[in-house]
């Protein structure tokens, strides 16, 4: 082999883990997530039901985990501007519960919608 064959390779290499690497999602920060706050058990379940159709009709991902508590999609795929998403239900002390949405996408140049505007069409869905 030669030093360029082997060059190209590993350029190769690096390349497509670049495009078709998986990125994760980031930790949840939920202190800089958008915050949806339900009183009750009727509200909370109306809410986590539209949350739960929302991500499925905005994310670039399909969904990989819907529970009580987490609805999270693939993703982020290195280098897509497309947004994941993770959203989490943490019960309160009664019967509600806080709601948090947290979007990433793993582009350097930016994501596409940008997760500001995400978070807004998310929390115009999930109240209306």
């Amino acid at each position: 082999m030669t030093y360029v064959s082997i060059f190209g390779k590993l350029s190769l290499c690096i390349a497509a883990a670049l495009l078709f690497g998986c990125g994760q999602m980031p930790a949840a920060n939920l202190a800089t997530a958008e915050t949806l706050i339900c009183t009750n058990k009727a509200q909370c379940d109306l809410y986590w039901q539209r949350a739960q159709a929302w991500v499925a009709n905005n994310s670039e991902y399909r969904l990989q985990t819907v529970t009580d508590t987490i609805i999270e999609t693939y993703g982020p795929l290195a280098a897509r501007s497309g947004l994941a998403f993770r959203i989490t239900k943490v019960p309160d002390d009664k019967e509600g519960a806080r709601i948090y949405a947290l979007p990433a996408c793993s582009n350097a140049f930016g994501c596409s919608p940008a997760p500001a505007d995400a978070v807004i069409a998310f929390r115009r869905f999930v109240l209306n």
